[in-house]
């Protein structure tokens, strides 16, 4: 009889520990979630920094193509000077589209994240997705001031 009680004293000690442990688990879920939500804002920067080179590639193609028509190189041809502006424009252009389409799709993301999940300090929704717009408007308006400046 006196062994009973022990037993019962081990299995209380076996369900605080599975209790223990399930908090835990818990605990690290949501910081795995956190690192989901920071690894996404990382792979937005990642995008938007790839759209700022496409728009300055595109920019140096345009004023390259400046060069060849400025006449401090010997003339090309017009297809070389036609192929140098539709390629900056159409560099200019893929970068905006890819700095909205990001910012787009990290904001679509965030939304479904907060649904479940409370954002982590000094994180929100909207400021991401803002550098985002201000770096698709940034190539809009280089695309407008490269368009009037060929016309």
């Amino acid at each position: 009889m006196a062994e009973e009680p022990r037993q019962i004293e081990l299995m209380k000690e076996m369900v605080a520990l599975a209790e223990r442990q399930t908090a835990m688990s818990a605990q690290r879920s949501e910081m795995s979630e956190v690192r989901s939500y920071h690894n996404a804002e990382r792979t937005l920067s990642v995008w938007l920094r790839t759209a700022l080179s496409l728009m300055i590639v595109g920019l140096a193609i345009d004023r390259f193509g400046l060069l060849l028509h400025g006449g401090t190189a010997p003339a090309r041809g017009p297809v070389l000077e036609a192929a140098s502006a539709w390629t900056s424009i159409a560099l200019v252009l893929l970068g905006a589209i890819v700095a909205a389409a990001t910012g787009g799709r990290f904001f679509a993301y965030a939304r479904v994240w907060r649904r479940q999940h409370r954002f982590p300090a000094h994180h929100g929704p909207y400021l991401a997705p803002f550098f985002a717009a201000m770096v698709a408007l940034f190539g809009v308006v280089l695309l407008a001031i490269m368009l009037a400046a060929k016309g």
